[in-house]
């Protein structure tokens, strides 16, 4: 990164199983967090005690080192599908995961290093996009179904 960017998203649960986010400028919808990255979210906000971070939390995250991040994740690899493989020690424990191609979206390549820290959701933030007639939404990633989605319940608070 030419310039020093410290970059925001919201991101949230959806079907009680998945990390999302929506990002209006990049027209992103309820993209994934999959392969470890959930895991990876859900340790940090539960060692941090996040309220009602299920819906909604603020994710800051850097390719730079900035005041008070939580995790450093280390690139490991690249892959066959674009996406890129991370791994770091997350709240003690040595945790590994995959960031889909909208990682490019942020970055102009895919950083050595990224710094990331979560904290509550700030009054008045709604993490959810809901496109007006007109715009466009795109996804990278779908987050899979929920185990009660599939048996019929309806969970998806949206």
């Amino acid at each position: 990164m030419s310039e020093r960017r410290v970059l925001t998203l919201y991101p949230y649960l959806l079907n009680d199983s998945c990390w999302v986010f929506d990002d209006v400028r990049t027209g992103l919808k309820e993209e994934a967090f999959v392969l470890g990255m959930t895991e990876m979210i859900s340790r940090v906000v539960d060692a941090k005690g996040i309220p009602d971070a299920t819906r909604g939390f603020t994710m800051t995250f850097a390719d730079e080192p900035f005041g008070g991040y939580d995790a450093e994740l280390q690139w490991l690899r690249a892959d066959d599908c674009l996406g890129n493989w991370y791994a770091g020690t997350i709240a003690g424990q040595r945790m590994e995961g995959w960031l889909c191609p909208a990682l490019l979206l942020y970055f102009e390549q895919a950083p050595r290093r990224i710094y990331v820290r979560c904290d509550p959701l700030p009054a008045g933030v709604n993490p959810i996009w809901n496109p007006q007639s007109g715009e466009q939404a795109r996804r990278f990633v779908e987050a899979p179904p929920s185990t009660s989605a599939r048996t019929g319940s309806d969970t998806n608070r949206r």
